[in-house]
């Protein structure tokens, strides 16, 4: 039976209980911090496993209550599926259940209940009052709908309620999608002696699994994974809804940070302007002036930036509006039409609102009507908006499955695909698939770069094998696709081919900077000895030529094919092997024994044997009674 993934957020004030209920609910103390046992206050979010039922794996954030650490609050609640507003019965709402309940209204959190702790404290009586109190204080908010559970974490009392509630409440949720590519924001980075680099977070979409390539932004530098966990216990893949720990081979810890994402593919965006829609908060108390100092909160991501309106000179305090307006950043951030945030002041510290992403593709733009108009184009989102995003995420898709992606009428899609293709944006192959032409060259792009790299490393190669280019090697698209985006690049002369070896098309190989006379020396040398060579190394230390160097240069041959290895030692030129088959064939062109080689080609056997079996390797003879019988695929040769 597969699993649905789930991820519920403990929130509420501070002292409330949520550490005391998730302990109760799930065995674990989510304070692990020295500071948050002296202090009995819960700075950073807290995790923990919560087994509810067997079709279910629930991952339990506790985040922090106190108004100072409401940051680490944002950070805990981003990917979150559902949540459970605590509130202490014998407090009731306070200021940060507020806060709390409205950033959650912010980031779009519309699953969840309402648990009213520490209900053993107080008179029945009094309890309900604690109920109806609170029910006043959600109206107009996602919870106002939310079923209410009293529980007292401490007696036991509530907590099997409580889990029944959960679990229908999760029934009724939508599973989050694990196809397409896989998100992580990091929430947290360390480093373990002998395993190195360590990640956690929520997976926002998609899968991932142990041995997977990817790759973090917006530092733009791919990794291994090592090791899955979830909540300490190994596994071997991890998919959307999921709380995960990642080993990473090939980042240090000191390049990651808090924020940063581990994505599969190249898609995301990494961008300092974006368009949105912002939600201002009610609570707001200050004025909000044009290109006013912001802080961004964008998944576990915190960024400073600026305010740019188009339609007015600064945002009013108080009361719920709807602006259209751009976020121009200090800091790049990773992002995706339709991420929610959360936008606060700096100082003095508030909440300013939330909303959404419009465009993380954004431009400049002038003030005045003419560019809000656009914004709420893009807000509406035009057809062929949908379908690049479609086509980004999952690479190539038919007609049939654009519309299943978008919503849109299998005829509209058709269309939208047509135009996209006469402006030269898409491309559809044989197979129905379209792609988008900048994956393309994003992805040819990206090869490019690899081979000049590689050809400046090794200039003697002919190319680079092709299941080594990451086009290839890190899984990113799908393997059909990208064997298509090789031969058009060959067909576009981008790259040449040769076998399994692919380089950029300029490439010739050449010998390394300052060994040019001396390497043509040594292979002048060892072209003179024919099939009868000496030692490789003999020639290379004749010339001076370094170890690397000399090891560098027989592979090259070796691949090119103009070499033909002998055994560890010795490795013979190709076409001098083939001007003694020549010779030994015109003067026997049927048959010829050892003896008639050795008076054609006077060679030691040490040299004869393996030449007369290399001759056997090409198909061009075959031992037939005591005697080698020339082929016909010899003739084809000549």
């Amino acid at each position: 039976m597969a699993k649905r993934m789930y991820t519920i957020g403990m929130a509420g004030h501070i002292d409330h209980g949520k550490t005391a209920l998730t302990k109760a609910l799930t065995n674990y103390d989510t304070d692990r911090l020295k500071e948050e046992k002296e202090r009995n206050v819960s700075i950073e979010p807290g995790f923990a496993p919560l087994q509810l039922r067997e079709d279910m794996e629930v991952s339990i954030i506790d985040v922090p209550g106190h108004e100072r650490f409401i940051r680490q609050m944002i950070a805990g609640v981003a990917g979150i599926d559902a949540v459970v507003l605590t509130v202490a019965a014998d407090e009731g709402v306070m200021p940060q259940t507020k806060e709390h309940l409205e950033i959650l209204s912010l980031l779009g959190v519309t699953g969840g209940l309402i648990a009213v702790t520490k209900a053993d404290k107080v008179e029945d009586d009094l309890l309900e009052l604690a109920g109806e109190d609170i029910r006043s204080e959600v109206q107009g908010t996602p919870f106002e709908q939310a079923e209410m559970v009293f529980v007292d974490s401490m007696t036991g009392n509530g907590i099997e309620q409580t889990r029944t509630v959960m679990t229908d409440m999760l029934d009724r949720l939508v599973v989050r999608d694990a196809r397409g590519a896989f998100r992580l924001p990091i929430d947290q980075v360390f480093s373990v002696h002998g395993q190195g680099t360590i990640v956690r977070g929520t997976v926002y979409e998609g899968q991932i699994a142990e041995g997977d390539i990817v790759q973090m932004l917006p530092l733009r530098k791919k990794g291994k994974i090592r090791q899955l966990q979830r909540h300490g216990v190994r596994v071997p893949k991890g998919m959307a809804g999921q709380r995960l720990a990642m080993n990473l081979g090939g980042v240090d810890k000191e390049e990651l940070k808090r924020g940063d994402v581990v994505v599969s593919a190249e898609h995301y965006v990494t961008t300092t302007r974006l368009n949105v829609v912002l939600y201002t908060s009610k609570e707001a108390v200050y004025a909000l002036k044009q290109r006013g100092q912001v802080k961004l909160h964008l998944g576990t991501a915190e960024v400073f930036g600026t305010i740019v309106f188009f339609d007015r000179n600064a945002l009013d305090a108080g009361g719920k509006q709807e602006v259209l307006c751009q976020l121009v950043l200090d800091d790049p951030v990773v992002t995706k039409r339709a991420d929610r945030f959360i936008l606060r002041r700096p100082s003095p510290m508030e909440t300013i609102g939330g909303g959404w992403v419009l465009n993380p593709n954004a431009e400049r733009m002038r003030f005045g009507r003419e560019s809000i108009e656009k914004l709420e184009q893009e807000k509406q989102g035009t057809p062929e908006e949908h379908v690049k995003e479609a086509l980004r995420e999952h690479k190539w898709l038919n007609v049939e499955q654009l519309a299943k992606e978008t919503g849109l009428l299998h005829e509209d899609a058709e269309a939208v695909v047509a135009n996209l293709s006469q402006k030269g944006r898409a491309k559809t192959y044989d197979n129905k698939k379209t792609v988008l032409q900048e994956l393309y060259d994003e992805y040819i792009g990206d090869m490019l770069s690899e081979l000049h790299t590689f050809h400046e490393q090794y200039p003697l190669r002919i190319g680079k094998n092709k299941q080594e280019l990451s086009l290839f090697a890190s899984g990113e698209l799908p393997k059909e696709l990208a064997e298509r985006f090789l031969e058009e690049a060959v067909e576009q002369k981008e790259i040449s081919r040769q076998k399994q070896y692919v380089a950029a098309f300029s490439h010739t190989p050449s010998y390394p900077k300052g060994w040019e006379r001396r390497m043509e020396q040594a292979r002048s040398s060892w072209h003179q000895d024919g099939i009868a060579p000496k030692p490789w190394d003999e020639y290379m230390e004749a010339q001076g030529i370094p170890e690397n160097l000399r090891s560098e240069f027989r592979y090259a041959l070796l691949q090119s094919g103009e070499a033909s290895s002998m055994d560890d030692r010795h490795i013979r030129d190709v076409s001098k092997l083939q001007e003694a088959a020549d010779m030994l064939h015109a003067a026997y062109p049927a048959a010829f024994t050892l003896q008639q080689a050795k008076e054609v080609l006077p060679v030691s056997r040490k040299f004869l044997v393996p030449f007369l079996e290399w001759l056997d390797e090409q198909k061009w003879t075959k031992w037939e009674e005591e005697q080698r019988v020339w082929r016909n695929l010899y003739d084809s040769h000549v």
